[in-house]
């Protein structure tokens, strides 16, 4: 349900954007270097030694980056909705009451907005097949990094301890979504899907917005089949265990966007 409505709030939040967008030039794969590509992999390297070794300062740095991706984020989609001064207003107050009030529900509440206004922001200035790139780049990376080196499994783990959850938390059956987040454990009646499996199939969907709205809907809803393949996969493992979750879900919304040249 969080998934879908993201998906959905994403699209709609690109569709207002589109009359900015559509005297903005779109960023293809030309537009980023191997600089860019050499910078962004040392930062995530830095992040994640920063987050490991020294976890009381990580907890705290996880906690400022969440609240201002949060701001940002929800910023973007509710000015979609309302006058900016509303908007900036409504988005500090997601914030403060986020962490004044740490439920599963709020928790999916303010990641829905966040995403949604990320992905639709930065979706409608690239071009979709700049995104097919980044969704089977950043699969291969989904992979490599759960299943063997284990860093991303262990970055999970670090920001449920400091209560910093950069995705949704999704209780199974006899779990509700009042629950507390302090007592939110993977594998323990919850399941963690982190944002980036989240907002890069928007990307995707909300890059199309310039061409037809029609094709977006449809990756949008592929990209849905692709988390319900992805929850099929775990849920029919031998034995339950973490894993990345990006891989089936970009291929869905890949083939979704073949499609649309169907059509």
């Amino acid at each position: 349900m969080p998934f879908g409505l993201t998906q959905a709030l994403g699209l709609y939040a690109a569709w207002r954007f589109l009359p900015e967008a559509v005297v903005a030039k779109t960023a293809d794969w030309g537009s980023f270097s191997w600089v860019d590509l050499v910078v962004l992999a040392i930062f995530i390297a830095v992040f994640f030694v920063f987050a490991v070794k020294f976890k009381r300062a990580g907890s705290v740095f996880y906690k400022v980056f969440l609240s201002l991706i949060i701001f940002s984020g929800s910023q973007a989609v509710l000015g979609a909705l309302f006058m900016p001064l509303v908007a900036t207003a409504l988005a500090i107050a997601l914030v403060v009451i986020f962490w004044f009030h740490q439920s599963i529900l709020m928790q999916n509440l303010a990641m829905i907005l966040t995403i949604a206004g990320i992905g639709a922001a930065i979706g409608i200035s690239l071009l979709p097949i700049t995104v097919v790139y980044v969704l089977v780049a950043f699969s291969f990376y989904d992979i490599i990094s759960v299943y063997k080196t284990g860093h991303m499994i262990k970055m999970a783990q670090a920001m449920i301890e400091s209560r910093a959850i950069f995705g949704f938390v999704i209780p199974e059956p006899g779990k509700s979504v009042r629950h507390k987040i302090s007592g939110v454990a993977p594998g323990q009646g919850f399941m963690i899907l982190g944002s980036g499996d989240v907002v890069f199939p928007l990307l995707l969907s909300a890059s199309l917005i310039r061409s037809s709205l029609s094709q977006a809907v449809i990756v949008a809803i592929f990209s849905v089949l692709g988390l319900l393949l992805m929850h099929l996969i775990f849920s029919n493992q031998q034995a339950r265990r973490p894993m990345a979750a990006l891989p089936p879900i970009a291929l869905m919304s890949i083939v979704g966007y073949l499609i649309t040249f169907l059509i």
